[in-house]
């Protein structure tokens, strides 16, 4: 059974949000979810990311007073899903 991922995106200084959704994905591809999402949000605090937080931005981004570029994935959760093919 396939599983979705979806991750919900933070920003800074701003309450905008992005979900991105994430399919057809197997237990194997969600092992360490948990590490891999606190890994890769303690690089974007720690500044090691190589510049993605401002590649992820907001609808609201602001570089002049820098608001809203990415803070860190604020949620991870998953679904299972089971697809019916019609032909």
């Amino acid at each position: 059974m396939a599983k979705t991922l979806t991750l919900t995106l933070g920003y800074k200084d701003t309450n905008f949000i992005r979900k991105m959704k994430f399919g057809g994905l197997s237990d194997a591809d969600l092992t360490n979810l948990v590490a891999n999402v606190q890994a890769f949000n303690a690089s974007i605090a720690g500044g090691t990311d190589d510049g993605l937080n401002e590649f992820f931005v907001s609808d609201d981004f602001d570089a002049t007073n820098n608001i809203g570029t990415l803070a860190g994935i604020t949620a991870a959760s998953t679904d299972d899903s089971t697809d019916t093919f019609v032909v």
